[in-house]
């Protein structure tokens, strides 16, 4: 009897340690990174990858699809391609995040030739947009 007693706490342990581990997962389906000084933002799309970026001064912008990586709370989206250089850093825990953004050429929407290279550093990602207006 003592036994089954056990063998029954265990199981309800169990499953009440999986509900409990599943509490702190967030099905987050897109990221948004805004740098804190130039408002230059980022965001991207997870189960599919596809990313947009805009620069707040001179406006360049692109886009494309990348590769996105979830390992615990962190995020990796990178997209290196061609004209294109794209590596993104997610804490969705701590929603922190970082990004080195570059491109070259046709890739950017506004068809300037000559290349550009963007670091984002958003200490803050909850309250991060999609606009120059922070």
């Amino acid at each position: 009897m003592n036994s089954k007693l056990v063998t029954i706490g265990l199981i309800v342990f169990s499953l009440l340690a999986i509900w409990v581990s599943g509490l702190g997962q967030t099905k987050v389906q897109k990221v948004i990174l805004q740098d804190d000084k130039s408002g230059d933002h980022l965001i991207f799309v997870l189960p599919t990858g596809e990313y947009k970026f805009e620069s707040c001064k001179g406006n360049p912008s692109g886009g494309g699809v990348g590769s996105v990586t979830v390992t615990g709370c962190k995020v990796v989206l990178t997209d290196m391609s061609g004209t294109t250089r794209v590596l993104a850093e997610v804490d969705l825990c701590e929603r922190v995040g970082k990004a080195d953004i570059a491109f070259e050429g046709p890739i950017l929407t506004n068809k300037i030739d000559s290349g550009f290279e963007f670091i984002i550093s958003d200490s803050n990602t909850g309250d991060s947009a999609f606009d120059c207006d922070f």
